[in-house]
């Protein structure tokens, strides 16, 4: 069982208050109503609350089942404005559920508490939603009871405070649990400063703290000192005798009655014209599809967003923004899927920018030429150490003297 000691907690509290330094009566005012709290998370109320008038959930009847209502209605309320509570590559996992008796029947009973959330929660998981989104499902059900999830960020919110606890790729009823017992640990000892402090609250305590890490990181990065090797001018490396190449003799050779003609000689030029097509397609679909989802509530993001693929020095094609402000830098690929295969080939140029930039993606675009093209999209791919991934060399640069 985790415990949260005085300690722990006053950790949590000293990071919070660094980012406000006047005094404040905390005995007068509820959580919300701290500056801190007002100008930084209040919108996860407002995103509780536009997220209940559009689930709509008293209006809804069983007669209802099969409609495609209560699917929409769903929909709605995790598409609500500002909701970054789920990342918005997670958000299409809902698109799996089709408007069926079944699955509409499946969030009835979820929503109504007809069936166990345990129960719930690993249908969910068989569906293939996201942890992020089953927890997002979870809070707008209940919020004085469930919590929205991040689970790299309140991983590392967790260990600075020596909380054994880990929610990455740990997605399960009993860790989903202990995440939100935790919370209601921190509420307890918030409660004891801040009237009427609720579980959401104590979500926001926590991620407020976690602001202090994010300056740690970034002041440590800044003032880590380059390393360069040295070399004095005595120490002159001694130069190697070069080996004469010999020349190449081929160990076998074609049997030249078992050449076939082509029928057709292959057009090069040709094919590399329609991949440059088809790249441009890919990027001009990937830009178009930046800008709209950014134009609605961030104009100003929006035209910010530009095509750079005519720089291949960059390592992208496309430069947008989170919905925060941070840069994304996209590249983009064209791909085909063979039996859910995905593949796409990365220069070592992109290759070792998806691992300088802090905000790398890669967006794979398939069914370029249908009405709606689709997006996948990954975020800092890590193609060495994730399993996730197989790389295969396709080409080697052979050089000699």
């Amino acid at each position: 069982m985790i415990e949260i000691s005085q300690n722990i907690f006053e950790i949590v509290l000293s990071g919070f208050n660094k980012l406000w330094t006047e005094k404040i009566d905390e005995s007068k005012i509820d959580f919300k109503s701290h500056p801190i709290v007002a100008k930084h998370e209040n919108y996860k109320y407002e995103i509780i609350e536009d997220a209940k008038n559009e689930l709509l959930l008293k209006t809804w009847r069983e007669t209802d089942i099969g409609s495609g209502t209560i699917l929409k209605n769903v929909k709605n309320a995790i598409n609500v404005k500002s909701n970054n509570l789920i990342d918005w590559r997670k958000k299409d996992d809902f698109k799996k559920l089709k408007a069926n008796r079944e699955n509409e029947k499946f969030l009835y009973d979820f929503f109504k508490s007809k069936i166990k959330d345990e129960i719930a929660f690993d249908n969910f998981v068989e569906i293939g939603f996201s942890y992020q989104l089953i927890a997002y499902l979870f809070f707008i059900k209940n919020h004085q009871k469930y919590m929205p999830i991040s689970q790299e960020k309140f991983d590392e919110i967790f260990s600075s405070i020596n909380i054994d606890f880990k929610t990455s790729h740990n997605c399960s009823w009993k860790n989903y649990l202990e995440f939100n017992e935790i919370i209601k640990l921190f509420r307890k000892q918030l409660s004891q400063r801040f009237k009427n402090a609720s579980l959401l609250d104590a979500h926001s305590f926590l991620w407020i703290y976690g602001f202090q890490l994010d300056e740690t990181k970034e002041k440590v990065k800044q003032e880590k000192p380059t390393q360069k090797s040295e070399t004095k001018a005595t120490d002159k490396p001694k130069e190697k005798p070069k080996p004469e190449l010999e020349t190449y003799t081929p160990k076998k050779v074609v049997d030249l009655d078992d050449l076939t003609e082509t029928a057709n000689e292959i057009d090069y030029i040709e094919n590399h014209r329609k991949l440059m097509e088809i790249g441009d397609l890919a990027e001009k679909i990937v830009l178009e599809s930046e800008i709209e989802f950014l134009t609605a509530e961030y104009p100003e993001l929006a035209e910010k967003v530009r095509l750079v693929s005519n720089d291949p020095k960059l390592g992208f094609d496309v430069l947008s923004f989170e919905p925060d402000g941070k840069q994304k830098q996209i590249e983009v690929k064209a791909i085909s899927v063979n039996r859910n295969a995905k593949s796409f080939i990365i220069t070592r140029n992109e290759f070792i920018k998806s691992k300088t930039y802090s905000n790398y993606y890669v967006y794979c675009v398939t069914e370029l030429n249908s009405e709606n093209p689709k997006i996948l999209r990954i975020k800092n791919p890590d193609f060495e150490n994730n399993n996730d991934f197989s790389i295969e060399p396709l080409t080697y640069k052979i050089t000699f003297e």
